[in-house]
């Protein structure tokens, strides 16, 4: 973007362009320290089950949402074999699928938070028994 032009102008000159950016690389950066913080709780011996769910769920989420702004600021040249747009697009919709699903890790995440009577399903060893 900072060598694309438009108007006589680099593009990252614009809100429009620059802005997007920044959102994204914020969103990156947290989930970059949210790594950082499952990483140091597990080297403390903790608890890190939730936020080894949360990178795992947002890492590919916010990971694609950048890679398509990249493909929408650079047109239909973002979509040739010259840049790695497209391929890193698969490769990481690929993440979504294979580290587990987002519904998955939210399922993890929703029961570290509210604890192990939340299941989104039933799950009992004990029978019922019906009086006659």
């Amino acid at each position: 973007m900072k060598t694309r032009q438009s108007f006589g102008q680099p593009l990252a000159t614009y809100q429009g362009v620059s802005f997007p950016i920044v959102t994204h690389y914020q969103q990156l950066e947290m989930l970059k320290w949210q790594a950082y913080r499952g990483l140091w709780l597990r080297d403390q011996g903790r608890s890190h089950t939730k936020e080894a769910a949360t990178v795992k769920w947002l890492g590919p989420k916010y990971s694609q949402e950048a890679i398509h702004e990249c493909l929408l600021l650079n047109g239909h040249y973002a979509y040739t074999k010259e840049m790695p747009l497209e391929q890193r697009l698969r490769d990481v919709i690929g993440l979504e699928i294979g580290d587990g699903t987002a519904q998955a890790n939210q399922m993890v995440i929703a029961k570290q938070l509210i604890g192990k009577a939340y299941r989104s399903y039933q799950h009992s060893n004990q029978t019922e028994h019906v009086k006659g």
